[in-house]
């Protein structure tokens, strides 16, 4: 007789012994002494062909675990008893089994030697499973010995075990492990094989050969607890039955454990019943119509607690308590159904959240015209959040902390207090995308309209900056004296005539010069001197949306915002120019960093902006460059609060050509938040209508709609550099 020591089962079990173990208990004979498993092997000691390697789990393949093939030749009794000798494991695969061998010098130093040979040298043994398998040195030490070793009790068996059967999960128990069909495999796997997880009894450790998931119990234990859906009706009535009545229940046991704050008649009320031994709570779980869909139960050995919940695939149904005496219906969300016992005891509408499925909590919420979670410190589930959201139920959350007692411990003076400190699920200060969802489709299917108001004189500007957009600031930079303001009020005067409420600051320029500026450019010609005339064109000026503010010189930025905001309540104003900003703050008498208060202003021009959805556009000096330098996103007077505020930053680059009173003028576009198109827009002064669009020119007026369809087409001509437009 040959026999191997093949596992420990007292030892810690990594993934490799667990499989050696599923080889011995499935398809071999094997017996325990001293916690190890014996393998009689007989004369010829496990040949591969005895275990088909296509009837394995291929996670035996993964993992390589070879299959010995070593025969050997028993001892004859010594003084009465079998005593077996065998060379060490190493000296096996090192193929000294081939060779007719002396052991004389083996652990049993008393019995002769004795020849072993191999049918097949084995040179392909893997490390680690020399440590796993050792040869028996003695019968006499390891299978006669009196003294075996006191059966430890194991604490992680019985809470195995206790979890198991509390789940109604069906199961197979060996000397060693719990095997039971494996939940975590693919449900595409249409095979009649078994499929089954196999849980080391001493350490916990699961391995499943099919899906080769392995880890600690701990783990399986959360992977098992999400699947609540796991009974047949059959397993529910037969669980049910085999329940005794609550008024069975040990009282001692029931106030010391997480029902102690409910009365015999609120358990009675939700119909539970007492498990055969006494250990746990039974609540069943009733649709409608009254069919009992599921259970759960509490564990009653435990102060926090255990709960388990199942249910009848496809028939979910949450534990739940509606005072139907309140026509307020306020429903409040908690953790287990040992709250939902407690607040029921002070008439308050509860329900217990799912572990996973929240489809049917939601079909309960939706019924409800308040929502309260009470669900500790983490969290609610977003699943939760987004389905309160859609509906727009009215909801908030309890405030909690680490050090407060559970829900269903709290008197009901604690419980009343705790459900007035709470914070609203609709928070006016954060969105969710479920809110958004709508206008981003708007935007999508709306480009023209979302793009904002397109120009009609500088109409290659559509193609860069894609439109004029409420809410947005743009800063519009140049040399001093090279046509910031003029350039400024044909761009405002282009969008006024489209209906956009235009409010002018003009600290620098006197309004009535500013006027006279653009009635020439909105006319097209110089003004004429006959009153008759001018009152026609004037007439028609005036009914253009546009306004001015009577400031001139140095202001505060106070008063500037005060005027704005009420030219926005009264005249609808959509877009603000302010020109500029140097000269509105002008020299303070404090002695104050004017770059600091220009950051300020910025800061302020911004928000307004934004607050009151109106566009402001702010003229800005640049600081001073060398002659003949061109203009940059750097070049802006101030600090870097300018250029990082502003949503759009135009520059009116100019390069003096050597003739006499003429240069060549272009507009940059550096900065473009919303479209992200940067580009040139060649400029040419008309001195008659006192225009930078040449609108007025012949050439611009019978390329205008020809312009206007290459714009459509998306072919509106771009400069790729400023340095090739202004050689």
């Amino acid at each position: 007789m040959w026999m191997l020591k093949v596992w420990n089962r007292k030892a810690s079990v990594p993934a490799k012994n667990i499989y050696l173990q599923y080889c011995l208990s499935r398809c071999h004979n094997y017996s325990i002494a001293n916690g190890s498993y014996y393998y009689h092997c007989g004369s010829n000691i496990l040949h591969e062909n005895k275990i088909p390697r296509a009837t394995l789990p291929w996670g035996f393949q993964k993992f390589h675990i070879p299959l010995l093939r070593v025969d050997a030749v028993a001892q004859k009794s010594y003084n009465g008893i079998h005593r077996y000798q065998c060379a060490s494991y190493s000296a096996c695969i090192n193929g000294i089994l081939n060779q007719s061998t002396n052991f004389s010098n083996s652990h049993v130093s008393k019995i002769p030697s004795v020849s072993i040979h191999s049918s097949v040298c084995r040179r392909d043994i893997p490390d680690y499973l020399k440590g796993i398998i050792s040869e028996v040195a003695s019968a006499e030490d390891d299978l006669l010995n009196e003294n075996f070793e006191d059966e430890v009790e194991n604490d992680m068996e019985d809470e195995i075990l206790e979890f198991l059967n509390s789940h109604l999960l069906l199961y197979e128990e060996t000397e060693s492990s719990f095997m039971l069909p494996c939940l975590l495999c693919s449900a595409d796997d249409q095979t009649t094989r078994s499929q089954e997880i196999i849980i080391d009894k001493n350490s916990g450790y699961f391995v499943c050969p099919w899906c080769c998931q392995a880890g600690p119990w701990e783990e399986l234990r959360h992977k098992l607890d999400k699947r609540e859906d796991t009974i047949t009706a059959h397993q529910l009535s037969t669980y049910l039955e085999s329940c005794s009545p609550i008024s069975e229940v040990d009282f001692e046991l029931l106030q010391r454990s997480p029902f102690q704050a409910v009365s015999l008649t609120t358990l009675e009320k939700f119909g539970a019943r007492l498990t055969r031994d006494g250990a746990r709570v039974v609540f069943p779980l009733k649709t409608d119509s009254n069919k009992i869909v599921g259970f759960e139960s509490v564990s009653l050995l435990h102060p926090v607690p255990k709960v388990v919940r199942r249910y009848v695939a496809g028939e979910a149904k949450p534990l739940f308590f509606m005072d139907q005496h309140k026509s307020a219906q306020r429903l409040v969300v908690v953790p287990s159904c040992c709250d939902v016992l407690a607040l029921a005891e002070y008439k308050i509408s509860a329900v217990s959240i799912p572990y996973s499925d929240m489809s049917t909590l939601c079909d309960l919420l939706a019924t409800c015209k308040e929502v309260i979670l009470w669900l500790g410190i983490g969290p609610p589930p977003r699943q939760l959040l987004h389905f309160l959201i859609s509906l727009q139920i009215p909801s908030w959350i309890v405030r909690c902390e680490e050090k407060d007692l559970p829900v269903h411990v709290k008197s009901q003076k604690e419980v009343q207090a705790a459900l007035k400190n709470v914070v609203p699920v609709l928070s006016e200060a954060t969105t969710t995308f479920i809110e958004l969802k709508d206008k981003i489709y708007y935007r999508l299917t709306n480009k023209e309209e979302t793009s904002g108001v397109q120009w009609k004189r500088f109409s290659e500007l559509n193609s860069i900056l894609l439109g004029h957009r409420l809410g947005e600031m743009t800063v519009l930079t140049g040399p001093t004296g090279s046509g910031k303001t003029t350039l400024m009020a044909e761009y405002s005067l282009d969008l006024c005539s489209q209906g956009v409420v235009t409010l002018w600051g003009s600290f620098e320029v006197s309004v009535i010069r500013l006027c006279e500026i653009m009635l020439q450019q909105y006319s097209g010609m110089s003004l004429p001197v006959d009153l008759v005339e001018f009152n026609a064109i004037a007439s028609k000026f005036s009914n253009l949306p546009l306004h001015f503010l009577t400031y001139h010189g140095q202001q505060t930025t106070t008063s500037v915002l005060k005027a704005m905001t009420e030219a926005v309540q009264v005249w609808g104003v959509q877009h603000v120019i302010i020109d500029n900003l140097q000269f509105m703050l002008g020299t303070a008498e404090r002695s104050i960093d004017r770059w600091w208060e220009q950051d300020k202003a910025v800061a302020a021009f911004r928000r307004f902006a934004t607050a009151n959805n109106c566009h402001v556009t702010l003229i800005v000096h640049p600081k001073k460059v060398p002659e003949g330098q061109l203009l940059s996103i750097d070049s802006i007077f101030g600090g870097a609060k300018v250029a990082q505020e502003a949503d759009n930053i135009l520059i009116l680059q100019v390069k003096e050509t050597g003739t006499v009173n003429q240069s060549k003028k272009a507009l940059q576009v550096v900065k473009n938040r919303y479209g992200g198109y940067l580009g040139v827009l060649p400029l040419k002064f008309h001195r008659e209508s006192l225009t930078l669009s040449s609108h007025f020119t012949p050439k611009g007026r019978s390329n205008d709609k020809s312009n206007q369809n290459k714009r459509k087409a998306g072919s509106a001509k771009r400069v790729k550099g400023i340095n090739a437009f202004m050689q």
